[in-house]
């Protein structure tokens, strides 16, 4: 896929897809419509018939469309005729498709795959000396089965790459790229094996709906502190910073605090206990849980389902702390759409993150 293209539109497009659940006016009492599916594919040149939108008039009581007006807003990714609503793969890429009904824009997010595509599904990988990470990957062929995948290998004194996609983490280094082969495709990412001294710094890494890939490169931080009830718990989060604000946004919150290796199961949170009049998951999580937001308007937020984990895999002792290394792998629902299966989005990612210890409770 174009990277350059998508560490845009991914973004952009995920955004924008807010306005899908509330018509763009955010709140109760407004007017909405909704592009089904959210997030759909295709390959390059083939047809999809128009999408299914849905107008909910401000009493949250459906109502028909009428008039449906659609818009891409990439034509060299994808075409759509603006009356019929008919959809042509035109490139690899993602871009946003629109649709206009009773005077309110719905959006999705439409990915256009190669014949053969090849997406490596964590393109940015952060490890501590040690650590091992096999590659996880996508391989679409519209003509039929996919092809095997095969790593170009890499051996040196600080990485070890295999032809399967193992890595292994010796040295602390800068980022280094590898790249994964299936016959005549190619994809590359890099990783970086990471060796803090202290408890600043940290790196981390994410990528949201598994096959749209962008380089989410982000710092990385962790806490060890004292819930409500005067007990210990942890949490991680990879903020994507810009002008010193966190415009997106990953936080895993567990029970109990870190001072070994461990997995651990990350459980679903429920509306009402993520943001009701007196909800508190952080000083009172009920169980492991995680969120994946955006910073938009209205904010674009994804709250775990049942079956995410996480790994702790190696805990170093620093002059002032900790530092931890791990992955996660989750599904992020999609708070406009929570009872909807159509609002879930896979995450996954790593980090290496400095752990400062809070003695005070969390109020």
């Amino acid at each position: 896929m174009q990277r350059a293209r998508l560490g845009i539109f991914v973004l952009t497009g995920l955004s924008l897809a807010a306005a899908c659940g509330d018509g763009g006016g955010g709140g109760l009492g407004t007017p909405r419509l909704f592009v089904a599916p959210i997030l759909d594919s295709l390959f390059v040149g083939d047809t999809l018939a128009a999408r299914t939108p849905r107008y909910f008039n401000a009493d949250g009581d459906t109502q028909a469309t009428g008039p449906v007006r659609w818009f891409s807003s990439d034509q060299a990714v994808f075409r759509v005729d603006s009356v019929s609503g008919v959809i042509v793969g035109v490139g690899g890429g993602a871009a946003v498709l629109s649709a206009r009904a009773n005077g309110i824009m719905g959006t999705a997010l439409l990915v256009v795959s190669r014949v053969l595509d090849l997406s490596l599904l964590l393109d940015t990988i952060y490890l501590m000396p040690g650590d091992t990470l096999t590659v996880p990957v996508s391989v679409r062929n519209k003509n039929g089965p996919p092809p095997p995948v095969r790593f170009t290998p890499i051996t040196s004194a600080v990485v070890r790459v295999d032809s399967f996609g193992l890595i292994t983490a010796i040295q602390p280094t800068t980022l280094i790229p590898f790249t994964a082969h299936a016959d005549s495709v190619t994809a590359s990412g890099a990783v970086q094996v990471v060796q803090l001294t202290d408890t600043i710094g940290g790196k981390g890494s994410f990528t949201v709906l598994g096959t749209v890939i962008r380089r989410a490169r982000t710092g990385a931080r962790a806490l060890n502190y004292r819930r409500q009830g005067d007990t210990a718990t942890f949490r991680v989060s990879l903020p994507i910073v810009v002008g010193n604000v966190a415009v997106e946004n990953i936080v895993i919150t567990l029970r109990d605090a870190i001072g070994a290796p461990v997995t651990t199961a990350i459980d679903s949170i429920s509306l009402s206990e993520a943001f009701g009049t007196n909800a508190n998951p952080v000083c009172r999580p009920p169980r492991a849980w995680a969120i994946w937001s955006v910073l938009s308007s209205p904010p674009l937020r994804g709250l775990s389902r049942q079956g995410g984990t996480i790994a702790i895999t190696q805990v170093a002792t620093l002059t002032n702390g900790l530092a931890v290394s791990g992955r996660f792998t989750f599904t992020g629902q999609r708070d406009d759409l929570y009872f909807l299966p159509l609002g879930r989005l896979p995450i996954r990612g790593t980090f290496v993150a400095p752990v400062i210890t809070d003695p005070r409770q969390c109020s």
